[in-house]
């Protein structure tokens, strides 16, 4: 399960004999629950009301698929995401460290331009992106590559909770600086003349006409829009905080993997997955009740934050220390998700491209037509055409399309595509 120490001098992408198979199917299961958060949105069933779908499309078993849904799935697969971001670059680190060759340069590089593919996915595809937030984080990642152990952890715990701190200083202190963000949103969708809603108290355009829209450049420019909401809403949320620390985790663990053989440590395993779980799982359901059931109230609001912090890190973790006990028990339908964790960064791109074709109306325009349990088989047959292109593909090639452009701007130098 550990990594091969690299005797070449050559700073060259990481070879098949030096991944983690484990890894690679944690990063595809994430690639599927992240995709079957985000479809709430690409298909418009968060923005549009039940009458608007298909009436037999409505069954009698959606408000339990999308209670359990929310509560299993939200936020919990970003997390798992996060902490494999943070276990990658710990490996990178060891690698570079066994090459006697500087990490920070090399990560910059690679971050900038993650940071440019993330940007354009951003500004006119997809507000929901996380590349974008990743890239500019793993700047900041940099600064923490040498710190030991027990102080990454504390700063971890510190920056998960800190949404707690920034929930306080908007609604309490009053100091609600994301509302700037939305503000220059209404503003520009006014000068673009865009139908116009209300949406907690700001003006904004409506995401049914972004959705129904069939004019591409409007599509465009709507994108441009929602770019600032995007930022705002990761501000509101306390999000920056929350990602970073899990990437801190994430390096402590990619520590342990390589130098303790962590992925074979059952005992630990074990402990996380039953801690993870017990205490995880309760919070997320409570934070559903409250998404679901709840008045606006500003008390309402705050323990929505609260259960995040303490919900949703301990699920994520216990999720992953889970699949990793599965994994050494030979649960052989893991590997399914092996080839798309391997090609993640173009599934994830492709994701949206599928989605946008099927639901938007410069598309199909299928948007709003569906219930919840069907957009999840349409979740779940998309999912398995990446499996089968996915592996079809690295029959043939090396790295993904996008994996592989990456890695030349990384690398800067002409890199091998065909097998």
């Amino acid at each position: 399960m550990t990594t091969n120490k690299t005797t070449n001098t050559t700073l060259q992408p990481v070879t098949k004999e030096e991944r983690i198979d484990f890894l690679d199917i944690l990063r595809g299961i994430a690639i599927f629950f992240i995709f079957a958060a985000n479809i709430i949105y690409f298909s418009g069933f968060f923005f549009f009301p039940p009458e608007a779908h298909i009436p037999s499309t409505n069954l009698v078993i959606d408000p339990y698929v999308d209670f359990i849904s929310f509560t299993l799935i939200d936020g919990k697969f970003y997390s798992i995401f996060s902490l494999l971001f943070g276990i990658g670059c710990a490996i990178q680190f060891n690698k570079l460290n066994n090459l006697n060759k500087p990490f920070a340069p090399f990560f910059r590089r690679r971050m900038f331009w993650l940071l440019i593919i993330g940007l354009i996915h951003l500004c006119l595809f997809w507000l929901g992106d996380i590349l974008t937030l990743y890239a500019l984080l793993g700047f900041v990642l940099i600064c923490f590559v040498k710190m030991p152990n027990k102080k990454l952890i504390t700063w971890s715990i510190i920056l998960i909770l800190f949404p707690l701190a920034n929930w306080f200083i908007i609604h309490i202190a009053n100091f609600n600086y994301p509302m700037y963000l939305f503000h220059l949103n209404t503003k520009y969708a006014e000068s673009m003349g865009f139908q116009m809603v209300e949406w907690q108290g700001v003006k904004r355009f409506s995401m049914q006409a972004h959705l129904l829209n069939q004019d591409i450049l409007e599509f465009f420019k709507m994108n441009v829009g929602n770019t600032l909401i995007r930022i705002g809403n990761i501000l509101r949320e306390g999000r920056i905080f929350k990602v970073l620390g899990i990437f801190l985790i994430g390096l402590w663990a990619g520590r342990k993997i390589i130098n303790e053989d962590l992925l074979n440590n059952t005992k630990f395993l074990k402990r996380v997955a039953l801690w993870g779980v017990c205490i995880g799982l309760p919070i997320s359901v409570f934070r559903t009740y409250i998404e679901f059931f709840s008045s606006q109230e500003l008390i309402w609001d705050f323990l929505n934050t609260l259960s995040y912090a303490f919900g949703t890190v301990p699920l994520a973790m216990g999720y992953a220390a889970l699949l990793a006990l599965f994994y050494r028990k030979g649960f052989k339908f893991l590997h399914w998700f092996a080839p798309v964790g391997k090609t993640a960064l173009s599934n994830y791109i492709f994701q949206t491209f599928i989605a946008i074709t099927i639901f938007y109306g410069i598309g199909f325009g299928w948007a709003g037509k569906f219930g919840i349990t069907v957009i999840m088989g349409i979740t779940l047959t998309i999912f398995a055409f990446q499996i089968i292109m996915s592996i079809w593909w690295l029959k043939h090639f090396r790295f993904g399309p996008l994996e592989w452009i990456w890695r030349q701007l990384t690398y800067n130098k002409r890199i091998k595509l065909k097998k």
